[in-house]
C-alpha cells in the first residue's frame, strides 16, 4: 500500500486503528486455542491466529510507514525488508502447524502413547537415520520418548498375527540399532502395531548382535550372487516390493 499510495497521517491513523483491533483478536484465539478442549478446535484456532497475526503485521508496517520520514527511500527499504521477515516466518509457522497436524493424525489413528518426535510422512522429509559403520540406514515410522530414551515405533497394517513376527522383530530390533548410534544411548525396547494391538520388542545386547548377524549373512550372499526366495506364499510375493527385479518371482 505504500508503495502504491500517497502519504497521509489521516490513513496511518486509521491504519494503526485496525492493525491495534487484529493484533487483540490474534491474542484472544491464542488465549482460546489453550483452553480448548479438543485438539480439532485447537489446530483451527492457530490457523485463525496465523492469518490475523499476518494482517495485522502487514496492515502495522504500511501505518508505521506513511508516518513522515526524511529519507522515503530509507523507510521503503524497511517496508521491504519487514513483509520479507513477514513471509518467511509465516511459511516456518504454516509448516509447523501442518507438522503438528501430521503429528495428532498419527497419534489418533494409531494410539501411540508419549511425547511424538519424529515421523515418516510422504508430506514431509523425515530423516534418514544412518550407521556407516555397519552400512545400515532406515527410517521408523514413528519415534516417541520414554523419559530420555527415542523409542521406534513399527505400524503395520493388513492381517493381526497372533505375535509379532520375526521379520518384524528384527526389524524393530535393527531401528533400535540406529537410534542408539545417533542418540548415543540405546533403546530399552521398540514397538510394534498391528492394528489395536502393541508389542513392546526388548532390546538389548542379543538383539544387538543378531541384527549385526544378519547384516553380515546379507553381505555374504551378496558376495555369492544374492539371495534367493525362501517362502511359498503368492500372496507376499504379490505385494513385494522387489518382484519386478526377482529372478525367482512366483506365478
Amino acid at each position: 500500500m505504500k508503495f502504491l499510495s500517497s502519504e497521509s497521517v489521516q490513513v496511518a491513523y486509521t491504519l494503526g486503528a485496525i492493525a491495534l483491533i487484529w493484533l487483540l483478536a490474534a491474542v484472544y484465539f491464542l488465549y482460546r486455542a489453550e483452553t480448548l478442549a479438543t485438539e480439532a478446535e485447537r489446530l483451527l484456532s492457530e490457523r485463525v491466529i496465523l492469518g490475523f497475526a499476518m494482517a495485522a503485521a502487514v496492515i502495522a508496517t504500511a501505518a508505521v510507514s506513511f508516518s513522515s520520514v526524511v529519507n522515503q527511500s530509507l523507510a521503503q527499504g524497511f517496508v521491504a525488508l519487514a513483509l520479507l521477515w513477514l513471509i518467511g516466518a509465516s511459511f516456518f509457522l504454516y509448516r509447523s502447524i501442518g507438522a503438528l497436524q501430521i503429528a495428532r493424525t498419527t497419534r489418533d489413528r494409531y494410539a501411540v502413547q508419549g511425547d511424538l518426535v519424529y515421523i515418516d510422512s510422504s508430506a514431509e522429509k523425515p530423516k534418514l537415520f544412518v550407521s556407516k559403520k555397519h552400512g545400515l540406514s532406515g527410517r521408523p515410522d514413528a519415534v516417541v520418548m520414554d523419559g530420555e530414551h527415542h523409542i521406534p515405533v513399527e505400524l503395520k497394517t493388513g492381517r493381526v498375527p497372533r505375535g509379532p513376527l520375526f521379520s518384524h522383530i528384527l526389524q524393530v530390533a535393527a531401528y533400535c540399532f540406529l537410534l542408539e548410534e545417533e542418540y548415543g544411548k540405546p533403546p530399552p525396547y521398540g514397538i510394534i502395531r498391528y492394528g489395536e494391538t502393541s508389542f513392546e520388542i526388548e532390546y538389548n545386547e542379543d538383539q544387538k548382535k543378531l541384527v549385526l548377524q544378519k547384516l553380515a549373512e546379507m553381505r555374504t550372499a551378496i558376495t555369492k550372487g544374492g539371495a534367493h526366495r525362501n517362502h511359498n506364499r503368492p500372496g507376499k510375493c504379490i505385494h513385494c516390493s522387489r518382484r519386478s527385479g526377482c529372478p525367482e518371482r512366483l506365478a
